[in-house]
């Protein structure tokens, strides 16, 4: 469990956890989280696409490029254990979205909006191996925005899984040898 992601999002309402063993040191193994990027990934890119049709309906200001890892906010990271990533979405999002840090997100609470915390952490379980485990927690703020990504996250769970065990293997690839996340 991560500390610091109960810290940020202690009450949601859709979770995903996912876990693999890493060969390396913890702060190899914490550089190649660092490293990873979603648009390295083919069937992200696809996805992508595709979440923007109901974002679109959902939020404003959705933008028609591929999400990053540098469109989540960075919330938390302590090297070489936690790493966490935020983002809030929908109708009432803040204006400046780089001034939200870590306290500023878990107060945030304006109706017509998710919350996703996204962490990694690690755990070194001797003999150079690592465990690397990562959870997504959604928090809809309120129940109209609830419904609506009820149906979304039924679509969209099992390719948002399938897309965060491809970055553990492309973490994995690139801590035990050194290619790009």
């Amino acid at each position: 469990m991560s500390e610091a992601l109960d810290s940020l999002l202690p009450k949601y309402q859709f979770t995903e956890h996912h876990t693999t063993v890493v060969l390396g040191t913890q702060a190899h193994v914490f550089a190649a989280v660092e490293a990873m990027d979603l648009s390295d990934s083919q069937i992200a890119r696809i996805l992508m696409r595709l979440w923007r049709i109901p974002a679109k309906l959902m939020m404003k200001n959705v933008s028609d490029r591929n999400m990053s890892v540098d469109d989540f906010l960075p919330l938390v990271k302590t090297p070489p254990t936690n790493l966490v990533r935020g983002l809030i979405g929908g109708s009432n999002t803040p204006e400046d979205k780089a001034s939200v840090d870590a306290i500023a997100f878990r107060a945030f609470d304006e109706p017509g909006c998710i919350k996703l915390a996204w962490a990694f952490w690690l755990t070194d379980l001797g003999d150079d191996r690592i465990r690397v485990d990562t959870e997504t927690r959604v928090l809809c703020t309120d129940k109209k925005t609830l419904r609506g990504f009820s149906v979304y996250w039924f679509i969209i769970r099992p390719w948002s899984g399938l897309i965060r065990l491809r970055l553990l293997a492309s973490i994995k690839r690139h801590a035990e040898t050194g290619a790009k996340a």
